[in-house]
């Protein structure tokens, strides 16, 4: 079945990442065997590509799947905090602490622990964690002996790494010790066969179950040929407002409310496989447009209806024409 075809999704499966083009595949089945091997793990991409969704894969995939999945964010906690968040504290060893706390590595025994965006974290706590993976066992604060932990560790990262270390964002030694088999997640941009099945599965995801409205084929002819420079986040919101607007069970054109800038290249004069195609059917539908509202003296709703769209379709293809210059009957 062509993937235009209009489709009613099946429900959302959230134990592996959707991989449909080569490079997806690709990095998946490398993914596949990595997960087997009981080594850390650096993942890195652009904000949104769906990193923490490998980091489960793999998790999922290995031999400690029955165990704990725990994650962190080290750019969305201040760093005192993150030091007792990582490596727990006993009670009194700062002001608030009144009880005793496990940190994650020892929330993530026998598991795995993401440490999400781990370029963020002060220079100073990046030392003490590499004793930590360097010694397998870690102290929490105001304590008088070391903990054994055995925890796998998945790091993420938005960065280029061997930049983040010129800069001084990351340590040298810590950069060695997380970077054992790296694995870049390409944005959604360079993986556009990957697009629309992200969206039906996202759809299948937050539509109630025997309501999952389908994606017209302009409606992927559009997922597909726009940049999304937001990745796999921006579309989940795509697809969460697309729901919003949607009629009688369909997702057309006008429900999905991308960015222009963005679906222009953002001034990158760059071209996509099928771009002349597209620029063609664009060129035919607007032709198609201005026939019928010509035919039709101007009228706007008499217009749509010839065309077999919904006027609020209409309205957002001659929105578009009137942006490139086109003057409407």
């Amino acid at each position: 079945m062509p993937e235009d075809t209009p489709v009613r999704p099946s429900p959302a499966r959230r134990d592996r990442p959707v991989a449909v083009s080569a490079r997806s595949r690709e990095l998946l089945a490398l993914a596949e065997r990595v997960a087997a091997a009981d080594v850390t793990v650096m993942l890195t991409g652009e904000s949104g590509v769906g990193k923490e969704i490998f980091a489960r894969f793999i998790h999922a995939r290995s031999a400690r799947a029955a165990g704990p999945f725990v994650a962190i964010n080290c750019a969305a906690i201040p760093e005192p905090m993150l030091e007792a968040t990582l490596f727990g504290h006993e009670k009194g060893a700062f002001t608030g602490a009144t009880e005793a706390r496990a940190g994650k590595f020892e929330l993530a025994c026998a598991g795995t622990l993401l440490l999400d965006e781990v370029t963020e974290m002060a220079l100073g706590l990046q030392a003490k964690l590499l004793r930590v993976l360097q010694e397998r066992e870690v102290e929490r604060l105001g304590a008088p002996r070391s903990r054994a932990v055995d925890v796998r560790v998945i790091a993420t990262s938005n960065r280029n790494l061997r930049e983040a270390v010129a800069e001084g964002r990351l340590r040298e030694d810590l950069y060695y010790r997380l970077n054992v088999f790296p694995l870049q997640v390409p944005p959604l941009r360079e993986r556009a066969e990957d697009v629309v099945p992200l969206a039906r599965e996202l759809l299948a995801r937050h539509a109630s179950e025997d309501e999952v409205p389908l994606l017209t084929e302009a409606a992927c002819r559009h997922l597909r040929g726009y940049r999304w420079p937001g990745n796999v986040r921006e579309l989940e919101n795509v697809v969460q407002r697309a729901l919003i607007l949607q009629r009688h069970g369909e997702i057309d054109v006008d429900a999905l409310q991308l960015d222009d800038a963005a679906e222009l290249g953002g001034g990158q004069p760059t071209r996509t496989p099928g771009a002349d195609l597209e620029a063609s059917l664009r060129a035919s539908e607007g032709e198609l447009i201005l026939e019928a509202l010509r035919a039709e003296a101007g009228r706007r709703k008499a217009a749509a209806e010839r065309l077999g769209i919904s006027p609020r379709t209409l309205r957002y293809k001659l929105a578009r024409l009137r942006e490139q210059g086109v003057a409407l009957p």
